[in-house]
């Protein structure tokens, strides 16, 4: 698949071996998680480490440290771009997300990660956020989070 060029732009920055590279290739990962899950989630390799290392400090045995661990490092795959700005999917994640020859994919950007998933099937985490809005009413503004956001934890 082809990533568009504003992205490949964003992966480049978060591979530290980028610049130093001459092969002109972009290193990310791939998370595919659980079964369910109709999509997957692409990271820099600068946040992915950022990630590694907020799991390093969750308590060693704990049930949140090992879901984490399991989700981020045992269902991913390391992933590159190429110079043409192609990114060619395992078998495995091409079949997870129904892609064929000649699908269009989308990708989406989710703040620290770009959600990829097939045109004709909506993620399911999504599903969850609109009903999430929905119980709000129709006046909800999501954006009303960022005040909270902005005045910092505990400071509402």
């Amino acid at each position: 698949m082809s990533v568009p060029a504003r992205l490949r732009r964003v992966f480049d920055a978060g591979d530290p071996g980028f610049s130093s590279s001459s092969a002109g290739r972009t290193q990310l990962v791939a998370v595919y998680g659980p079964d369910w899950w109709n999509w997957i989630e692409l990271y820099t390799i600068e946040a992915i480490e950022e990630i590694d290392a907020q799991i390093d400090r969750l308590t060693r045995g704990s049930q949140e440290r090992r879901w984490l661990e399991l989700l981020m490092n045992g269902q991913s795959t390391d992933l590159e771009i190429d110079r043409e700005g192609r990114l060619v999917l395992p078998q495995k994640l091409r079949e997870k997300l129904g892609f064929s020859e000649g699908t269009e994919t989308i990708f989406e950007s989710r703040g620290d990660y770009i959600q990829v998933y097939h045109p004709d099937e909506r993620p399911k985490d999504v599903a969850a956020l609109e009903e999430f809005a929905a119980s709000k009413g129709p006046e909800f503004d999501p954006r009303a989070f960022l005040d909270a956001a902005a005045a910092g934890p505990g400071e509402d």
